[in-house]
């Protein structure tokens, strides 16, 4: 157990907080449904080609500055030999969201081994945080 602790020590943590889109079928309602109207002439229903689309890996939007961070931190661990680990605040409990609010942590956030840095790192600033 303890080896795997070090082990997720040994990644990049990169805090992020998505945003959900709005999905086309976010705007039909239950009246527009129903209406005359939504039918065609061949009989098929005007919201049938409507459909919620994945949105990937994160299931939502960032803002510019968090996939900044993304990008910076990919490029340099993969120069470096390093990992890095994806953690979406949105998606956590009401228990680890609490915890976060209560170590100020506010995304994007970049934690290494205790280290932690905060907006959008600059290359130095990735340095100093894997430097022990």
């Amino acid at each position: 157990m303890m080896w795997e602790e070090n082990h997720l020590d040994d990644r990049i943590r990169v805090y992020v907080c998505s945003f959900q889109g709005l999905s086309s079928l976010d705007f039909v309602d239950k009246e527009s449904m129903g209406h005359p109207c939504v039918t065609s002439r061949h009989g098929e229903n005007i919201f049938a080609g409507l459909k919620h689309l994945p949105a990937g890996p994160l299931d939502g939007h960032l803002t510019e500055g968090q996939l900044k961070v993304l990008d910076a931190v990919s490029e340099f661990c993969e120069e470096n030999g390093l990992e890095y680990e994806i953690v979406d605040i949105a998606k956590l409990s009401f228990v680890s969201k609490l915890k976060l609010m209560f170590k100020r942590m506010k995304a994007p956030t970049l934690t290494f081994r205790g280290k932690r840095f905060d907006g959008i790192p600059s290359r130095e600033a990735l340095e100093a945080l894997i430097t022990e």
